[in-house]
Protein backbone atom coordinates (compact mmCIF):
# COMPACT_ATOMS: atom_id res chain seq x y z
CA UNK A 1 0.00 0.00 0.00
CA UNK A 2 1.33 3.41 -0.93
CA UNK A 3 1.70 6.34 1.42
CA UNK A 4 -1.07 8.18 -0.44
CA UNK A 5 -3.47 5.25 -0.08
CA UNK A 6 -2.74 5.00 3.64
CA UNK A 7 -3.31 8.74 4.00
CA UNK A 8 -6.75 8.41 2.37
CA UNK A 9 -7.67 5.49 4.61
CA UNK A 10 -6.70 7.53 7.68
CA UNK A 11 -9.18 10.30 6.81
CA UNK A 12 -12.37 10.44 8.92
CA UNK A 13 -15.34 8.68 7.31
CA UNK A 14 -17.11 11.99 6.64
CA UNK A 15 -14.11 13.31 4.69
CA UNK A 16 -13.94 10.14 2.58
CA UNK A 17 -17.63 10.48 1.72
CA UNK A 18 -17.22 14.16 0.86
CA UNK A 19 -14.21 13.39 -1.38
CA UNK A 20 -16.31 10.88 -3.32
CA UNK A 21 -19.20 13.34 -3.67
CA UNK A 22 -16.87 16.13 -4.76
CA UNK A 23 -15.22 13.95 -7.39
CA UNK A 24 -18.60 13.15 -8.93
CA UNK A 25 -19.81 16.75 -8.69
CA UNK A 26 -16.71 17.88 -10.60
CA UNK A 27 -17.15 15.12 -13.22
CA UNK A 28 -13.86 13.54 -12.17
CA UNK A 29 -14.98 9.96 -12.66
CA UNK A 30 -11.43 8.60 -12.74
CA UNK A 31 -10.80 10.10 -9.31
CA UNK A 32 -14.09 8.66 -8.04
CA UNK A 33 -13.16 5.21 -9.33
CA UNK A 34 -9.65 5.41 -7.89
CA UNK A 35 -10.92 6.43 -4.47
CA UNK A 36 -13.61 3.76 -4.63
CA UNK A 37 -11.02 1.08 -5.36
CA UNK A 38 -8.87 2.14 -2.40
CA UNK A 39 -11.84 2.31 -0.04
CA UNK A 40 -13.36 -1.01 -1.13
CA UNK A 41 -10.08 -2.95 -1.17
CA UNK A 42 -9.30 -2.01 2.43
CA UNK A 43 -11.02 -3.76 5.35
CA UNK A 44 -13.42 -1.61 7.32
CA UNK A 45 -11.20 -1.73 10.40
CA UNK A 46 -8.30 -0.39 8.29
CA UNK A 47 -10.22 2.63 6.98
CA UNK A 48 -12.25 1.05 4.19
CA UNK A 49 -15.79 2.10 3.39
CA UNK A 50 -18.92 0.00 3.01
CA UNK A 51 -19.96 -0.69 -0.58
CA UNK A 52 -23.53 0.34 0.27
CA UNK A 53 -22.36 3.86 1.14
CA UNK A 54 -20.42 4.18 -2.11
CA UNK A 55 -23.40 2.90 -4.09
CA UNK A 56 -25.67 5.39 -2.33
CA UNK A 57 -23.33 8.27 -3.23
CA UNK A 58 -23.29 7.12 -6.86
CA UNK A 59 -27.08 6.74 -7.00
CA UNK A 60 -27.61 10.21 -5.48
CA UNK A 61 -25.31 11.68 -8.11
CA UNK A 62 -27.25 9.94 -10.90
CA UNK A 63 -30.56 11.19 -9.49
CA UNK A 64 -29.27 14.77 -9.31
CA UNK A 65 -27.87 14.57 -12.84
CA UNK A 66 -31.31 13.91 -14.30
Amino acid sequence: MTHEQQMILNFPKEIKIQCLKDALAQDKFGVFLGLTKILLDAPLNAGGLESEIIEQIHQEHLQNAL
